[in-house]
């Protein structure tokens, strides 16, 4: 069966919005942005490194390019003092880039753009589930080669790799001991956290539950939908599928939301099962979901935020 590129998944017609997610490819830079944002790292840092991948940091190089002129140096060494040279190049801070490539056992590639330096660390390893340590260490190396470098430019403290190589660690422990770094976020590296000290407990798996399905009353249908997001709002899907009173599969279908939360995923599953039931004479129908807000909202009829308001009235005017 042949689809329309640019078909709306939940509406089943032709969409600009629709066909732009289907032919774009979703860049670094965005990803990259995406990362920044996260609990690990304080504000002050996320906005420190979208400035610095926006090249906005006033090392000296940036100052002469604003019109000012003085002379210029690194903290370590005489050459003058860039952002591809202080982040990257510099003896100081290539010292500290070793010692977290040999940790996590990496060869460190040849470059000087931070973004692709970003994202050789980000894709060493195949878990991205959440911000990874292998993404979270280059950023915290960043941020304290910029402290340690205003330290040592205006409070006259040494420049070194030591001290910078302390500060990842540092921020590593308090995170650890405030139960932000998580086990997630060491996924395929558990061994080198206990290296460090940081012990995670096992994750138990859930024990195996029996679930019964209840069959809806003589002559009429049922609709079982569930619907959930990756954040909110983050990528979200949701499906359904309804059966008759002998618990034959009469429809399945499935819904891609692209960006939005589990509430919108969960309603809007609902919708468009009503609207298959109708379209295809299924009805009466019972409608089973196990979200308990959505259940609240359904019987109440009211929401403050018009999208979900608006779902709720599509759904209620449904008549099957």
């Amino acid at each position: 069966m042949t689809r329309l590129c640019g078909q709306d998944p939940v509406m089943g017609c032709f969409s600009t919005r629709a066909a732009w997610k289907t032919i774009r490819v979703a860049s670094l830079w965005r990803q990259l942005l995406a990362d920044i944002w996260h609990c690990s790292l304080r504000p002050t840092m996320s906005v420190f490194l979208w400035r610095l991948f926006q090249n906005r940091i006033p090392v000296d190089a940036r100052m002469k390019q604003k019109g000012f002129s003085f002379p210029s140096k690194c903290q370590c060494c005489e050459a003058e003092e860039t952002i591809p040279h202080l982040f990257v190049k510099s003896s100081v801070v290539q010292g500290v880039w070793q010692h977290f490539a040999h940790f996590f056992g990496l060869q460190l590639c040849d470059t000087e753009d931070l973004t692709h330096l970003v994202h050789f660390w980000r894709y060493s390893t195949p878990f991205h589930s959440d911000l990874h340590i292998r993404t979270l260490v280059p950023f915290l190396i960043l941020w304290f080669t910029w402290t340690q470098r205003n330290a040592a430019k205006y409070d006259r403290v040494q420049f070194s790799t030591n001290n910078i190589i302390f500060e990842v660690q540092r921020h590593l422990r308090t995170l650890y001991a405030a139960r932000v770094l998580t086990s997630t976020q060491w996924k395929g590296d558990l061994h080198r956290a206990m290296a460090m000290g940081f012990i995670f407990r096992p994750t138990v798996p859930r024990a195996p539950r029996i679930v019964r399905w209840a069959t809806p009353s003589p002559a009429w249908f049922k609709l079982n939908s569930d619907g959930s997001s990756l954040g909110n709002p983050r990528p979200a899907r949701a499906g359904g599928i309804i059966r008759d009173a002998k618990g034959q599969v009469r429809l399945a279908y499935q819904v891609a939301l692209g960006t939005s939360t589990s509430v919108i995923a969960e309603l809007t599953v609902v919708w468009r099962g009503l609207e298959l039931a109708m379209a295809h004479g299924l009805a009466p129908i019972e409608v089973e979901v196990d979200a308990t807000t959505v259940i609240q909202l359904l019987q109440s009829r009211t929401s403050r935020r018009w999208e979900v308001q608006h779902l709720i009235m599509r759904i209620v005017s449904s008549r099957c």
